[in-house]
């Protein structure tokens, strides 16, 4: 994220980064107290950047990319953010949103978020589990995955491709995946500390502090990661 830099500059002032999106964004009672991937990139702004930064975390459970353009004045503009994440497309692809209307919402946040001096970027999904979906949904959800990719391209935007990262350790190693995972939908506290990994080296933060309890089984499963990604 080029602007980080300058928000380290200018101390005097307060800065304002939206995380926005649907229940993969949204902190739940479902984490069991635990940091999800927004809380795990606000502490590492905050620590390595400034207290003058925050990420405030706009996400609700259940939205679709009409619902963010919805409430975007009330949760995102009025806040008058620098940069805004935008983590969108499940429920979409769930609700079978003509891909054209989706690629045409996602531009029309990026294209307000820039009206209002926000800097849009695009994340990606981490990979569902397919074979507790429908048959036929992965070939489905990869078609939105892959238009946050060309949007991203087409406009400019910076891509956080969690996707990229995810989807070959579910291919090659399903059963060790699983551990990531809170559902077939959605990862638990251990997939959203490697989101929270993974978005903080898109902007050229340092690597988090890993909590001591959780600290071998995270790097355990962030090798393998790795590893089938190469």
């Amino acid at each position: 994220m080029d602007n980080l830099q300058r928000l380290e500059s200018n101390p005097d002032r307060s800065y304002r980064i939206i995380a926005f999106g649907s229940s993969n964004t949204e902190s739940t009672w479902s984490s069991n107290g635990r940091h999800n991937w927004v809380e795990w990139l606000n502490m590492n702004v905050r620590h390595h950047i400034g207290r003058h930064v925050c990420v405030i975390n706009q996400g609700i459970g259940g939205e679709t990319t009409n619902n963010l353009l919805e409430r975007m004045d009330r949760d995102v503009l009025s806040f008058q953010p620098s940069a805004v994440i935008i983590t969108i497309g499940g429920n979409d692809a769930i609700q079978s949103l003509p891909l054209e209307r989706y690629a045409d919402n996602l531009r029309r946040i990026c294209t307000r978020s820039r009206h209002g001096d926000a800097e849009p970027i695009l994340q990606t999904y981490y990979c569902p589990m397919y074979h507790q979906r429908a048959d036929g949904f992965k070939s489905v959800f990869e078609s939105y995955m892959e238009v946050i990719r060309t949007i991203a391209r087409e406009m400019g935007v910076l891509l956080v491709d969690q996707y990229d990262r995810f989807e070959p350790f579910y291919r090659k190693q399903p059963e060790q995946y699983a551990k990531l995972m809170l559902d077939s939908m959605h990862v638990n506290h251990l997939g959203n500390l490697i989101m929270g990994m993974h978005i903080s080296r898109a902007f050229q933060l340092p690597e988090l502090q890993l909590p001591q309890d959780i600290m071998q089984e995270t790097l355990q499963l962030k090798e393998q990661m790795d590893f089938c990604c190469n």
